[in-house]
């Protein structure tokens, strides 16, 4: 009996072991040497240019498009973050020492958390530079796509003037409409005292 609870046990062991292995190609793998030689040197260097802003980022699929795509929404919400975002942080150390002398012991806990929350509409961003690499992870081909972004803050200056210059218009013209609506009803009361 107990012979057959440890067949029993072994069995189920070894059935749950293998239901927790991996399976599939490592979508995330470490970048090879041959990746990091290759690397492109916007992504290592973003460009600086007065009146825009860069992000690069990275991202790996087993679909080309995919992996295009995850780098290009990694590096314009990077850009967003850049732009415009709210930080919240909480930091909490503990130190507690026991004992004396050499027999003492020290407690160090250190532990931080950081929240990042975005919430931006962003126009006039576009992929300036892309770049994509082939690799092999666990014998499937995945792709590593390198994007650069840019997004120039002429353009989207330029947009905000002419919004207030339409506003201005759209104001201007309630305004003079407010206006003849006073002078008519003045002319009326003109013509009611007569």
């Amino acid at each position: 009996m107990r012979n057959y609870f440890l067949f029993t046990l072994l069995t189920f062991s070894l059935f749950i072991i293998g239901c927790g292995s991996k399976s599939g190609p490592d979508l995330s793998p470490e970048a090879s040497r041959k990746t990091v030689k290759n690397l492109p040197d916007w992504y290592m260097n973003t460009p600086i240019k007065d009146g825009y802003q860069y992000s690069a980022a990275e991202a790996t699929s087993q679909s080309m498009q995919l992996a295009v795509d995850k780098a290009r929404v990694a590096a314009v919400s990077n850009l967003s973050q850049m732009i415009k975002s709210e930080w919240n942080g909480y930091t909490k150390r503990v130190q507690e020492e026991t004992g004396m002398g050499s027999d003492s012991k020290l407690l160090d806990q250190f532990s931080t958390t950081q929240e990042n929350v975005i919430s931006n509409q962003l126009d006039n961003v576009r992929v300036k530079e892309k770049e994509i690499q082939v690799e092999n992870s666990a014998g499937t081909r995945i792709y590593r796509a390198f994007v650069l972004v840019e997004f120039d803050e002429n353009a989207a200056q330029a947009k905000l003037l002419a919004q207030i210059k339409a506003d201005q218009q759209l104001y201007d013209a309630i305004k003079a409409s407010e206006l003849i609506d006073e002078m008519e009803q003045k002319v009326e009361a003109y013509r009611q005292r007569k």
